[in-house]
């Protein structure tokens, strides 16, 4: 099965948990690139406010035509329990493209549940695999495991 991994990361927990499938499963691999940046506290309360209203946003291309692709596994940052609005954006942009979907997310407290389930009723879809993994998590090294049984999964 072709895969594309598309993530977004803010502070770049998504960014490492990506490359850690990527390393495990075979994939092409691309960050979601903003045309805004969202540094600091202020663009960590936009970022909440927006996601919590279901924006969207500027984007830059994809290098990838996902429409190539039999699977894509989405990666997000829980933002208000809901997925960011990079993510969402490249969502709605590919909307009539998505294969076979699969996604994580990262978060620093709660929102795991609540986003995995934004992002498939966002595409009208369940998720053939889904993990969401805390900072907690990611510091103590115990997310392996999980990547782990998520790769054997979608493989």
């Amino acid at each position: 099965m072709k895969t594309l991994l598309v993530y977004y990361s803010r502070t770049g927990n998504t960014r490492m948990i990506a490359n850690t499938i990527s390393e495990s499963i075979e994939c092409d691999m691309e960050e979601i690139v903003e045309k805004d940046k969202r540094k600091g506290i202020v663009g960590y309360l936009k970022s909440g406010y927006q996601a919590s209203r279901g924006k969207v946003d500027h984007i830059e291309d994809s290098k990838y035509e996902l429409s190539d692709y039999d699977l894509l596994i989405i990666g997000t940052p829980v933002w208000a329990g809901k997925m960011s609005v990079p993510v969402r954006t490249y969502l709605k942009k590919n909307m009539n493209k998505i294969p076979l979907l699969a996604c994580f997310c990262t978060c620093g407290g709660s929102g795991i549940e609540k986003t995995i389930e934004d992002v498939g009723s966002y595409v009208n879809t369940t998720p053939l695999a889904s993990f969401g993994i805390k900072s907690s998590d990611i510091k103590d090294g115990t997310y392996k495991n999980i990547i782990e049984k998520f790769a054997q999964e979608v493989i």
